[in-house]
């Protein structure tokens, strides 16, 4: 396995994932590390993390851009923001430095959904430089896309892709039990959903990419959000829920296409047993069940390292999971 020589950008629990499973897999060796929080600027890699080398953390992003391409570094794996036009200034520092990114970025999984002005933008820089980009991850980036497309590779002819994916939010760090709603009221929730404050992003980008992958066009997507309230007290490490409040989200996507349908769902829940499911109606039909589901950080942690050789073999530009070489 080729070991590439990485950048790490953001360090919060994601980032730490994405650290712990450069090291551990030994695909890639932090030469640089950059994060924007005063407690970890100066302070040395291995003291935030275990294991990961001695390097210290820097504060300014051009800074650690150069230091690591001067350290020989190909890639720069990146934990920010969840939008485009939150990583867009990221990636346009980084690309000049001669480095292929790695995202973490909810939306850059496929951009062109939301934000295909920047993409096109961000394409555009990327074939300039002469480095590709890539969004990754467990959830958009491969349980409701990337995993539903592959599967689709033994069918004949495919009329419908159904696929859900349940998480348990009681064993999820505590920004994702807050995020989903945990404790929150009825009426909470739904003017946090109506302000889009709260809710998973990334649905309609699974369902976009997916499509895009079968042929299929992606323009014709419904989307709902509803929250799960808690039948009985519900206490996780990080909040008590009482009978009545809501302890988690449930959403569903629809994507109608002339060649067929793909109906996505997502529950993110406290005390939900988790579970991943792919069902495909086609020739021959396919039905696929990961009992115990996908755990979101460490895979996360484990999708980027593992997308880093096949984002720097991959021809210069925006690109995607379903458009690369898997090794």
């Amino acid at each position: 396995m080729a070991q590439h020589k990485t950048l790490h950008v953001g360090l919060g629990p994601i980032g730490r994932e994405i650290v712990i499973a450069a090291v551990k897999g030994g695909a890639c060796e932090p030469v640089a590390a950059v994060d924007i929080n005063p407690e970890l600027i100066g302070k040395s890699l291995a003291d935030v993390v275990e294991s990961a080398p001695d390097i210290e953390i820097l504060g300014d992003l051009a800074q650690a851009a150069e230091t690591a391409a001067d350290r020989g570094a190909t890639a720069a794996l990146v934990a920010t923001g969840s939008r485009v036009e939150q990583v867009a200034p990221q990636f346009e520092t980084l690309m000049a430095a001669g480095l292929n990114c790695v995202s973490t970025c909810e939306e850059l999984v496929f951009p062109w959904l939301r934000a295909a002005t920047q993409a096109d933008e961000l394409d555009a820089l990327a074939r300039e430089h002469q480095v590709s980009a890539l969004g990754v991850g467990v959830n958009p980036g491969f349980v409701l896309d990337l995993l539903p497309f592959v599967v689709t590779r033994v069918c004949q002819t495919v009329t419908a892709v159904y696929a859900t994916r349940i998480v348990n939010g009681s064993l999820r760090r505590r920004q994702l039990q807050a995020k989903i709603g945990s404790g929150l009221s009825k009426d909470e929730f739904r003017a946090r959903a109506a302000d889009n404050a709260i809710g998973h992003v990334g649905l309609g980008e699974s369902a976009a990419l997916l499509a895009d992958s079968l042929g299929w066009p992606w323009d014709n997507i419904e989307q709902s959000i509803e929250p799960v309230i808690a039948d009985v007290d519900v206490t996780s490490d990080c909040f008590e829920v009482k009978q009545g409040q809501v302890r988690g989200q449930a959403q569903k996507l629809t994507l109608i296409a002339p060649q067929g349908r793909i109906e996505l769902e997502l529950i993110m829940a406290l005390d939900e047993p988790s579970m991943d499911a792919v069902r495909v109606e086609g020739e021959p039909p396919v039905n696929v069940v990961v009992e115990g589901g996908i755990h979101g950080d460490r895979a996360t942690g484990g999708t980027v390292v593992n997308f880093v050789t096949p984002c720097v073999k991959a021809a210069p530009g925006l690109r995607t999971v379903a458009d690369v070489p898997l090794s």
